[in-house]
């Protein structure tokens, strides 16, 4: 980790692409559909992730990189691109992350797109294997939560827009 470069950059290592599952239920719907993407990680699974994919351990005292290359992943393994997604908020929650992306193209449009979540959860990884993740669609408290980050989002920025 370069501590010198933005949080957004400051893991350097090449980003791996991840193998996408979900349940036969949900392979009609697109995941690539979806607006937002919450992933939920443990301290322990997150650390395990950086370990395989970076030979770094995770800092939850300064989680900024680590959330961001979490995003790169999830980006490049939907969208083969690393800068589809953009970090949206981060709730921790006793020994659990839900980090919360928004797609690029919603957020250049958020009137005219759908809000449609999804729910990832990464896979323990496995020496010699790709990541896995895996999706479904959000839970109620889930969409919820993003619907208050985008409406508390939204207000923000209207106090800041200069008056005409």
């Amino acid at each position: 980790m370069d501590e010198t470069l933005p949080d957004s950059q400051a893991i350097t290592v090449p980003v791996p692409i991840a193998e996408v599952t979900t349940e036969d239920k949900y392979r009609a719907c697109p995941i690539t559909d979806a607006s937002h993407f919450v992933v939920q990680l443990s301290d322990r699974r997150l650390d395990s992730i950086m370990l395989s994919v970076a030979g770094i351990s995770y800092d939850s005292n300064k989680p900024w990189p680590f959330w961001f290359f979490i995003g790169k992943i999830l980006s490049k393994s939907l969208f083969e691109v690393e800068g589809q997604l953009e970090w949206l908020n981060a709730v921790r929650v006793r020994s659990r992350e839900f980090i919360a992306f928004t797609k690029a193209q919603y957020k250049s449009d958020p009137e005219k797109a759908k809000l449609q979540i999804v729910e990832i959860d990464f896979l323990k990884p496995q020496p010699n294997e790709p990541l896995k993740l895996f999706w479904k669609p959000a839970r109620g408290i889930i969409c919820q939560k993003v619907q208050d980050w985008l409406d508390y989002s939204s207000a923000q920025a209207s106090k800041i827009a200069p008056s005409h």
